[in-house]
């Protein structure tokens, strides 16, 4: 049962990492006129207790078209993934 319960907090985990990223693409878009942000600063504004699921969260986002790349090295949010973060905003509120 440990195993099972420690895989809903490894996924609970990687979606809270993922709405982090969201956020933060965000946050860089609306204050930058839509450009994008490098890994590298992505990576400064994150907790180092979210660094282990970090390249995860972004493959993921990357697959899910949430966000995208056309270097591999700049990311940008999409306009799916501005709607999956209001929709990530909306569940967290609905208790």
């Amino acid at each position: 049962m440990d195993k099972i319960s420690t895989s809903e907090d490894d996924n609970g985990a990687l979606h809270n990492v993922e709405s982090f990223v969201l956020d933060k693409l965000l946050s860089y878009n609306a204050l930058d006129d839509g450009s994008s942000i490098s890994i590298g600063k992505l990576m400064d504004s994150v907790d180092p207790d979210m660094y282990p699921l970090f390249d995860q969260a972004i493959e993921d986002l990357v697959s899910q078209s949430l966000i995208h790349s056309s270097d591999g090295e700049n990311f940008q949010i999409s306009h799916k993934g501005i709607n999956e973060l209001e929709n990530r905003r909306k569940e967290a509120i609905a208790l």
